[in-house]
């Protein structure tokens, strides 16, 4: 993990990835050796207008730009402390510093199957962050974390309501979220499409469904 930092530092600049599998944990040289990953990504990132950074290992994510308003930059930034959890945080720029508004810790993961994915989940014209956390065999259903970023606080909004939904997808024609679900019985098993709408900012369901596949 040292080594793999070490030569992130090297390679933030060109935008690269290198992989493998090697996973200790992070001792104090180790730890400071993040936070000087998470500078030079800032510093990248006030650089430019926008940036997207994706290593894989060690696992480090940016997305900045004007992401939330239109007269502000802001970064959203994640990685892997550990080979299950992930650690996210959120900063702004303000007269030419980044300012930290919020982080999120111990986010949990199956090994492996650590992704992000960007989307507007919640139809603001925002960009929102899915963190993916397991992903089954078979009719692949992946289950993660929505995160949303509230434009008034600027803090992070985890939506726990969210964790057992598989596949989710938003549909902005119709300002509602599909999620996969299977179903088993005597017959097979069936494959539908639950339909979700936000309420007060939590997704709830419409009590709706669509079959899209059975065997």
């Amino acid at each position: 993990m040292k080594r793999n930092l070490i030569l992130l530092l090297l390679i933030v600049f060109q935008f690269s990835c290198k992989k493998g599998t090697e996973k200790i944990q992070i001792n104090k040289e180790e730890k400071n050796l993040e936070i000087d990953t998470l500078t030079k990504l800032l510093e990248r990132a006030k650089e430019t207008d926008t940036l997207e950074i994706i290593n894989l290992e060690p696992y480090w994510f940016i997305k900045s730009g004007k992401l939330f308003a239109k007269n502000a930059k802001s970064a959203f930034i994640v990685n892997c402390p550990t080979d299950s959890t992930y650690r996210v945080r959120f900063f702004t720029e303000n007269n030419g510093k980044w300012i930290k508004n919020d982080e999120l810790e111990n986010l949990e993961f199956f090994p492996i199957q650590n992704e992000v994915l960007m989307a507007d989940y919640n139809f603001d014209g925002f960009l929102d962050f899915y963190l993916n956390s397991s992903s089954s065999q078979g009719i692949s259903l992946s289950r993660g974390h929505l995160l949303t970023i509230n434009p008034s606080t600027r803090k992070i909004e985890n939506h726990f309501e969210t964790r057992n939904l598989a596949n989710m997808f938003p549909n902005r024609k119709t300002m509602t979220i599909y999620a996969d679900s299977i179903e088993y019985n005597l017959k097979g098993k069936a494959v539908w499409k639950l339909k979700y709408q936000w309420e007060n900012g939590k997704l709830k369901s419409t009590n709706q469904k669509i079959r899209t596949e059975i065997e």
